[in-house]
């Protein structure tokens, strides 16, 4: 199939995906779907109006990299392409605009923040309303957009663990010294389903095939080392307003960290909260601690 949009949105997705309404709610789209099932695509609701539809992997970055492997020719006619999962909703019209604001802003790796009360797993990928884009150390597996050079550069890296976890590591790492990685704050998204590491779908599939997130993160972080921290870097942002260099990274970095306390003390106390009332508290698989201090 022929197409003259310059980019492509990759959603791995299954009954609940949120994809369809995505496409219906864009219809200038700058755009090409493809839809990589893990279940039978007719069990998903919507009309079914993807460019590409394919069954691959175990998990979206396996899969997609079967699909790279079998369709590079294709995937290269593509200028950014977005990975993403199938809770994550973009206001109409909004997918279209990240993936301009990439180009414009010449991004190789980046994702959309998150707004604020939605399901978040790192602060660092927050809506900071103080910057447009944010130069980071860290975008996570969730919906990242990568360049097709950063594409090709991190392919490798799909298949290092089963649950994904620590792959987003390693692109940190790899990345660390190059200025490359970036929160387009400009556009917000939705991540619809809060993660659940004991009783969801995919962790019951791992448990079952015994594959430990934890052992796999360990593994990515011994080979690939630290990098910092995930944090928002001291510099190098898009401000939102125009304030200069200078202060337009101040405002942004302020800003920042006033995200990070607020969200540190509203963890804390929500901790404190089931502690009091005899619950257990959830962990993030591999989680040592607070990863995003500064």
């Amino acid at each position: 199939m022929k197409s003259e949009r310059p980019y492509l949105a990759v959603f791995r997705a299954g009954a609940g995906s949120v994809h369809r309404r995505v496409l219906a709610e864009d219809p200038s789209r700058n755009w090409d779907c493809l839809f990589n099932a893990w279940m039978d695509p007719a069990t998903i609701p919507g009309p079914a109006t993807e460019e590409f539809v394919f069954l691959d992997g175990e998990n979206k970055y396996d899969g997609f990299a079967a699909i790279l492997q079998r369709e590079e020719a294709l995937i290269r006619r593509y200028r950014y392409v977005l990975l993403a999962d199938d809770d994550v909703y973009f206001q109409p019209g909004e997918l279209s605009r990240l993936f301009s604001l990439c180009e414009e802003h010449h991004l190789y790796l980046a994702q959309p923040a998150l707004r604020w009360g939605t399901n978040v797993n790192h602060v660092v990928t927050l809506w900071n309303p103080a910057s447009r884009v944010r130069r980071v150390s860290f975008v996570e597996v969730m919906t990242p957009v990568f360049s097709i050079d950063a594409l090709l550069e991190l392919a490798p890296t799909f298949t290092l663990s089963r649950s994904t976890y620590g792959i987003d590591l390693a692109w940190g790492a790899l990345l660390r010294d190059r200025a490359a990685i970036h929160v387009v704050d400009a556009i917000r998204v939705d991540h619809l389903r809060p993660v659940d590491w004991t009783g969801g779908p995919f962790y019951r599939k791992l448990s079952a095939l015994g594959v430990d997130p934890a052992a796999e993160t360990r593994a990515v972080k011994a080979r690939y080392g630290e990098f910092g921290g995930v944090r928002t870097r001291t510099g190098g942002h898009v401000a939102r307003l125009p304030l200069g260099v200078a202060l337009g990274d101040a405002s942004v970095v302020a800003v920042d960290r006033m995200i990070l306390a607020w969200r540190t003390a509203l963890d804390r106390a929500w901790r404190v909260w089931r502690w009091l009332r005899g619950r257990p508290i959830p962990r993030f698989p591999g989680d040592t601690g607070n990863p995003e201090s500064k």
